[in-house]
């Protein structure tokens, strides 16, 4: 793996030794099952946007996010300043012809490298003559170039990873990276390093923070100690407050109350009630804060047939239909990235169980200049 090294991708392999990026498989979309996932990305951010929207107005609306109360008004400033989305990934399903949404990766979204740059140096070298649709770099770069040039953003841009994740650390190198190509200055900030100024203003060495892209998940934020300085902090960040909403698991059953039997959501809920699971009878058990699969148990016929330990087992669990979406008896997750609102690529990533954890492999994919209808990815 020593293109991986060159190109700073230095987490090839996980801390038991298994790949977190493989080559010895490939999945193969054909254009008419790129088009689709591009509508339905799209689509599914603009409902998105529209549950957001909803939820601010409402006096209780963020209730059920479970933002703390006195944090509550700063993401409701932060909506109706229309502070600028960055980027996401959704987490989809293929479940007989469509896509379902398993979740939202709309706050600190990972697999920037492998998405990137290993996707197309392993297409450089393997994936001709077919094309690929790996992450647009270039759409980030002119999200952040346009954003600078609309005032949103300032000219310098404080990137800070979250303390002491070689994962996120290599994020922290990528954004810095575009961000430079975007034409402004990266300024790599780490975050035992910020201070507050006598006015709650954000300090980094003497310099005061007016932008920043942060690894650091907004859940974690509202309940840290200096919490109480971001409402006047004057920070504008990316990803913003609101898409503490997106990234957080409540939003499967918000969606599900709003849009009932649309074909790219799977039905979710607060109770695992038998009438949303259809014949598989089986669930997914999720808290609404967690992240890389951790404390997900799956439910059939009563039973748990798989499950996953973790650190977010005291949040409230939401229940969401199970939706079997192996290929060729693996788990395959297709992630549909978003900038701005315009779909943005693809990452494959699969599992030999029903669960994609962080420790799942990232794969590479191409997509057939055939057109190929029959079936919408197949391992090689």
């Amino acid at each position: 793996m020593q293109q991986a090294d060159r190109i700073g991708y230095h987490y090839y392999r996980n801390a038991d030794g298994s790949h977190a990026w493989r080559e010895d498989v490939c999945y193969e979309l054909d254009a008419a099952a790129l088009a689709l996932v591009t509508r339905t990305a799209e689509r599914l951010h603009a409902l998105c946007m529209e549950l957001v929207a909803e939820a601010v107005r409402r006096p209780d609306g963020l209730d059920e996010f479970h933002i703390p109360r006195d944090l509550q008004g700063y993401i409701r400033d932060s909506w109706y300043r229309r502070d600028p989305f960055l980027i996401g990934r959704f987490d989809l399903a293929w479940c007989h012809g469509q896509p379902k949404l398993i979740e939202y990766n709309a706050d600190t979204p990972a697999t920037l490298p492998e998405s990137t740059q290993m996707q197309v140096t392993w297409h450089a070298q393997r994936g001709q003559p077919h094309d690929q649709a790996p992450l647009n770099a270039s759409a980030l770069i002119s999200r952040l170039a346009h954003l600078h040039a609309e005032g949103r953003i300032d000219q310098i841009v404080h990137i800070t990873p979250y303390p002491d994740n070689l994962e996120d650390a290599t994020h922290a190198l990528y954004y810095e990276r575009w961000v430079r190509q975007a034409g402004l200055t990266a300024v790599h900030c780490e975050l035992k390093d910020l201070e507050i100024t006598t006015s709650g203003r954000f300090l980094h060495k003497g310099r005061i923070v007016n932008s920043m892209i942060r690894m650091y998940p907004w859940e974690l934020m509202f309940r840290d100690r200096g919490a109480r300085f971001l409402r006047d902090c004057g920070c504008s960040f990316l990803n913003p407050p609101w898409t503490a909403l997106l990234s957080n698991k409540a939003l499967l059953p918000a969606l599900w109350r709003r849009h009932p039997g649309h074909p790219n959501l799977l039905a979710a809920g607060y109770t695992p009630d038998k009438s949303f699971f259809g014949r598989n009878r089986a669930y997914v058990e999720k808290p609404i804060h967690a992240r890389g699969g951790e404390n997900i148990r799956i439910i059939k016929n009563g039973r748990q047939i798989c499950a996953e330990t973790g650190t977010y087992g005291a949040y409230r669990k939401i229940y969401q239909e199970f939706a079997d979406h192996r290929i060729d008896g693996v788990t395959a997750s297709v992630g549909a990235w978003v900038v701005g609102n315009r779909f943005a690529g693809l990452t494959m990533r699969e599992s030999p169980d029903p669960i994609i954890r962080h420790t799942s492999p990232i794969v590479p994919h191409v997509i057939l200049r055939r057109n190929r209808l029959t079936r919408f990815l197949k391992k090689a």
